[in-house]
């Protein structure tokens, strides 16, 4: 079962990890989406509005990486392949943070 905070490899516009952001509630219905936020190798990202830097040992890639909010994307359960982490629930709140701010929630 696919889990709220964790990091899976996924081929969207490319092969890149995202991080799961459905609410536990939504993963837990037999539907096959799930909402995803693309990580990113690009740390000079991490000062814009609504993103996250996430340390490697968190995600489980090989590099620290930043969550990328405004990417959010619904995608099909399936794609999310090669589980590589999961990130703890003080760093999910900032990304849900992240994702009021760009949202305007």
């Amino acid at each position: 079962m696919v889990t709220r905070g964790s990091v899976h490899w996924v081929n969207l516009d490319k092969r890149r990890p995202c991080l799961v952001v459905s609410a536990r509630e939504v993963l837990e219905v037999d539907v096959w989406q799930a909402h995803v936020v693309p990580l990113t190798s690009n740390l000079d990202r991490a000062g814009l509005a609504g993103n996250v830097l996430l340390e490697s040992g968190v995600t489980g890639l090989p590099r620290d990486s930043v969550a990328v909010p405004l990417g959010l994307d619904l995608i099909d359960r399936s794609w999310l392949a090669d589980k590589t982490g999961q990130v703890p629930p003080a760093l999910m709140q900032m990304i849900d943070d992240g994702l009021r701010t760009v949202l305007e929630l």
